[in-house]
């Protein structure tokens, strides 16, 4: 399939590249027109994802999700990308896989994506480590959360998954989770030589929170604005709950699934 600049595309998401490459033979089995980005994605025109991804959950083929197709501005910078791109092999480490199981756009910002994506095995006892490692992370030992920023992503590691918030594009949230993998198998081969750090700090600052809030100044929390609602949150003197329109109004649904991860991670 050759890309029509005049056209709507959306890139449907596989969990791994066997899920990928079953996926792709049904598709040439149906006839659908698709284009391969690589063994875990591909591009399919908008007005046939419905049909497409029928077609593949029929077959009982995992689907990871979708989102559009935004970026035919950068077509060709995208598609060599996805071709440099190669799936990260596993030699026996403590880590062996991530798995992909959702895909989205963000709702704050339609040219970004969220995911959440699973370990092959609980990392709990590798998170202390993590922390002493990341300068910069939180970590709530109750709660067995990490948290850290990369650049203007947010990343959250629990004890079998991940959420990663703001992503570029796909191929961005691949790198990024070969990053993570090779973090917790380094860490882990040389967790003798490092000291464990089980403090609970918070090192997300109210500015990165306010970034993910209304920022209405609508007042309905108590706070005069949403700035210092962000920083009372950090000192553990306001709840998110309090923040009205982050909790009810659709267009922010987004926006507070990711701050009720962050909160989470960070004990507030």
């Amino acid at each position: 399939m050759e890309i029509d600049k005049n056209k709507q595309y959306v890139i449907i998401v596989f969990p791994n590249q066997s899920e990928g490459l079953k996926a792709q033979r049904v598709l040439v089995s149906k006839g659908e027109d698709f284009k391969h980005i690589s063994t875990l994605a591909v591009v399919v025109p908008e007005e046939r994802r419905q049909e497409a991804c029928r077609a593949i959950i029929d077959e009982n083929v995992l689907v990871s999700g979708h989102y559009p197709f935004l970026y035919r501005d950068y077509e060709e910078d995208f598609l060599r990308r996805a071709k440099e791109y190669r799936v990260s092999e596993s030699n026996g480490e403590f880590l062996k896989s991530i798995t992909l199981c959702y895909v989205a756009p963000c709702m704050a910002d339609e040219k970004k994506i969220r995911l959440i994506a699973y370990f092959n095995r609980e990392i709990t006892e590798i998170l202390p480590y993590i922390n002493a490692v990341i300068k910069g992370a939180s970590y709530n030992k109750g709660s067995s959360t990490l948290t850290y920023a990369k650049e203007r992503r947010l990343i959250n590691l629990y004890n079998i998954k991940i959420t990663i918030a703001k992503a570029d594009d796909i191929i961005d949230a691949w790198h990024i989770l070969d990053e993570v993998k090779a973090l917790i198998n380094n860490t882990y081969k040389n967790r003798a030589g490092i000291k464990p750090n089980y403090e609970e700090k918070v090192k997300v600052t109210a500015l990165q929170i306010y970034g993910w809030l209304p920022k209405s100044n609508c007042k309905a929390c108590g706070e005069a604005t949403c700035l210092a609602f962000a920083v009372r949150l950090l000192q553990r003197e306001q709840k998110l709950s309090k923040c009205v329109p982050l909790s009810t109004e659709s267009k922010f649904a987004e926006n507070n699934k990711i701050m009720q991860e962050m909160a989470e991670a960070l004990g507030v």
